[in-house]
């Protein structure tokens, strides 16, 4: 006799199989942008990466809403750099559902030394306790580690995608030591070229291809430079060999550039967090952009 119930049963399970295999879908959320750009080259077609922080906005100084809570509870993996940089979550992040991963390993004591001394120091240094600079993403090889990094935790808990994921990581990693590589070569003219660059951003960069940066005008970008530090660098720019002073798109540089309106200086820009970089351009595109912008100022 026809089981009416199994019919039943059988059309529910196959409505809904293509539903279940929808959900499984990877969700991973970054910190900031330059990080989005690299978990989505691992993540690609298996899932959807969002960044937390909004174009325009400095991790120094972000407020979470309750949303970015809410999208930080849905994720598979949450990827920060962590306290040094993005203090705001390092209370959000303990309560948080979701497996985290951290990039940069920093005590508590670090990060309350940084706040008091970073004021304070030696502005042709950078200014981070301990060499430990937060600006990760400024070195492509540190990148890397960190694609294997979000390869490995994401196969650790969907092994099913294990295969995909290296294949994904193999191919960020291929791409990236392309891109690396037209830029080292790219930027070697240019290496004993001075410039001077608007925040404490860019130290890594600077040393992975032993570039020349003289100064910086902040470490907080959301602080504008005293007057005695502007005065400093405009003597630094009257006397030394500075080609080209720096400005970033998320901030007014209106005091920076008068300084410069007057000098034989040309004025560039580098971004810090990839605001104008796509999904598609990537991790290596934004590389290739600093590089690029760099180059042009220095010529």
């Amino acid at each position: 006799m026809f089981d009416m119930k199994k019919l039943v049963l059988l059309l529910m399970f196959v409505c809904i199989a293509p539903l279940a295999s929808a959900e499984e879908r990877l969700s991973v959320v970054t910190s900031v942008k330059p990080l989005q750009l690299v978990a989505n080259a691992i993540v690609a077609d298996l899932g959807d990466v969002e960044v937390l922080i909004p174009a325009g906005s400095s991790p120094h100084h972000y407020s979470l809403k309750p949303s970015g809570i809410r999208t930080l509870n849905n994720a598979d993996l949450i990827v920060w750099v962590g306290p040094s940089l993005e203090q705001f979550l390092t209370k959000v992040l303990q309560r948080a559902d979701a497996p985290v991963l951290q990039l940069l390993e920093v005590s508590d004591a670090d990060v309350d030394d940084q706040e008091t001394e970073s004021s304070e120091h030696d502005e042709h240094h950078h200014h981070h306790h301990g060499g430990e600079d937060p600006h990760v993403w400024m070195d492509p090889l540190l990148m890397l580690d960190a694609a294997e990094k979000i390869k490995n935790a994401l196969s650790a808990q969907h092994p099913q995608h294990a295969v995909q994921l290296e294949k994904n990581y193999q191919a960020f990693a291929d791409e990236l030591l392309m891109a690396e590589k037209q830029v080292r070569q790219q930027l070697i003219p240019y290496q004993k070229a001075g410039f001077v660059v608007f925040h404490d951003a860019f130290a890594l960069l600077v040393e992975h291809y032993g570039l020349n940066q003289k100064a910086f005008f902040t470490v907080d970008p959301a602080r504008a430079p005293g007057a005695k530090k502007l005065a400093t660098i405009q003597e630094l720019l009257k006397t030394q060999k500075v080609g080209c002073v720096f400005v970033e798109p998320q901030f007014e540089a209106a005091v920076i550039k008068q300084i410069v309106s007057d000098l034989p200086v040309k004025m560039g820009q580098l971004d810090p967090l990839a605001i104008d970089v796509t999904l598609a351009q990537g991790y290596p595109g934004y590389l290739q952009q600093l590089g690029s912008n760099i180059e042009r100022c220095l010529k």
